[in-house]
C-alpha cells in the first residue's frame, strides 16, 4: 500500500496549499495530520469529514478554528468532530476549563449558545489546582 500521508508540521508555507488542494481533491488520501495550531491557520479542508482533536489547547477558540477548517464553502459531507480525552488526566481538566471558557464567551457575546454539560459531575478546578496536582501529586 502506498502511503500518501503528508506531514504539514514541517511543510514550508509555500507548499501547504498544494498539499491541501491534493488532499481535498484526491479521495484515495485517507488522512491529513495537523497540529491544532497548524490546522487552524487559514486552511480549507473541505475534503475532510472527520476531525480528531488529540492536542487540546488551553484556548478553546484555537480548537474551534481547527474544527472549522472542514466547515467551509464547498463542503458537501457531514463533518464529525472527535475529542480524545482520557478520564482522570490533565486533558480532562483542560477540557472542563475549555467548556467553561466557551460558556463565558457565549455569555459575553450574548449569542444564545448553550453548552451541554456532558455528565457535569467533574469538579471545577482552577489552573492553579491543576498545576499543583501535577507538581505535587
Amino acid at each position: 500500500m502506498t502511503s500518501k500521508l503528508r506531514d504539514i508540521f514541517s511543510t514550508q508555507v509555500t507548499d501547504r496549499q498544494t498539499i491541501v488542494d491534493t488532499f481535498n481533491n484526491d479521495t484515495s488520501i485517507f488522512a491529513c495530520l495537523l497540529s491544532t495550531r497548524a490546522g487552524g491557520q487559514g486552511l480549507n479542508l473541505t475534503g475532510a469529514d472527520t476531525v480528531v482533536i488529540h492536542d487540546m489547547d488551553f484556548n478553546p477558540q484555537i480548537d474551534r478554528q481547527a474544527e472549522d477548517r472542514c466547515h467551509r464553502i464547498g463542503q458537501t459531507k457531514p463533518v464529525t468532530i472527535y475529542r480524545l480525552v482520557v478520564k482522570g488526566t490533565v486533558d480532562e481538566n483542560v477540557y472542563e476549563i475549555a467548556k467553561r471558557k466557551l460558556v463565558l464567551d457565549a455569555a459575553v457575546l450574548e449569542n444564545g449558545m448553550e453548552m451541554d454539560n456532558e455528565g457535569g459531575d467533574a469538579p471545577e478546578k482552577t489552573m492553579g489546582e491543576i498545576l499543583s496536582a501535577l507538581l505535587l501529586g
